[in-house]
């Protein structure tokens, strides 16, 4: 729009509002108080109070059926673990378990006997007592074993009471063993030695056998007359 010269515009008519705030009497602020107090408080809308009792009571649901998993789980678990042992974890990423280490000892083989050969060990036999047929008996008994190269006499004194028994250092121990487990199942006391002098394999002078007691020392018999008397021949105890 173009402004005349003169300033005057024609044609164009203005309307002046007045805005003003008129306060409003107290009779009218007094109504209106008193329809505000007969409508009473702003009430909820009916739809949001089930809305709220519903969303308290399936919390509490919730929680309960969350308690009633819990302790059927924990009772579950506990019976099982006193009942059954918990399996060991099995190793993963190619992982290998150690083993333990045992103390046993390996067994260490028995060493098998070696074989006899009775035919030629050689024995000698000597009556230590002086009862006679002892010499006899032990090589009978020993001739029932096996062994052959068997000889009998009478040792240096006749009145031992324990039988004594020589090996040869050479005698294998087989051997050894045998015999002289059956002399302590013969004899009273049986003492062993070794040597590396004597000729035979196995010397024996017997001993007491059982209930066997010593042989008692001969007394010499007086003399009659003065005569000569004949001399007696002495007499084997083998």
């Amino acid at each position: 729009m173009k402004i005349p010269p003169n300033g005057k515009i024609k044609g164009v008519l203005t309307k002046h509002y007045d805005y003003r705030y008129t306060r409003p009497t107290d009779m009218e602020e007094q109504s209106t108080q008193s329809e505000v107090a007969q409508q009473g408080p702003p009430q909820a809308s009916s739809f949001q109070t089930p809305a709220k009792a519903k969303s308290s009571s399936s919390k509490w649901v919730i929680i309960f059926i969350g308690l009633l998993i819990l302790g059927g789980a924990g009772i579950f678990f506990f019976t099982k673990s006193s009942g059954e042992a918990i399996p060991s974890p099995t190793p993963s990423f190619g992982v290998v378990p150690i083993e333990e280490k045992t103390n046993e000892s390996t067994p260490i083989p028995t060493k098998s006997p070696e074989p006899i050969n009775r035919e030629t060990v050689s024995i000698e036999v000597l009556n230590g007592t002086g009862i006679s047929g002892e010499a006899k008996l032990l090589t009978d008994k020993l001739k029932t074993l096996g062994y052959s190269d068997i000889t009998a006499g009478n040792a240096e004194t006749s009145d031992n009471t324990e039988a004594t028994v020589t090996f040869s250092k050479t005698l294998s121990q087989s051997v050894q063993d045998e015999i002289k487990k059956e002399l302590d199942g013969f004899y009273k006391t049986v003492n062993i030695k070794t040597s590396s002098t004597q000729k035979s394999d196995i010397v024996i002078v017997t001993g007491l056998r059982g209930n066997q007691t010593a042989k008692p020392a001969s007394t010499p018999t007086p003399t009659a007359s003065p005569s000569a008397t004949p001399t007696p021949t002495a007499s084997s105890a083998t």
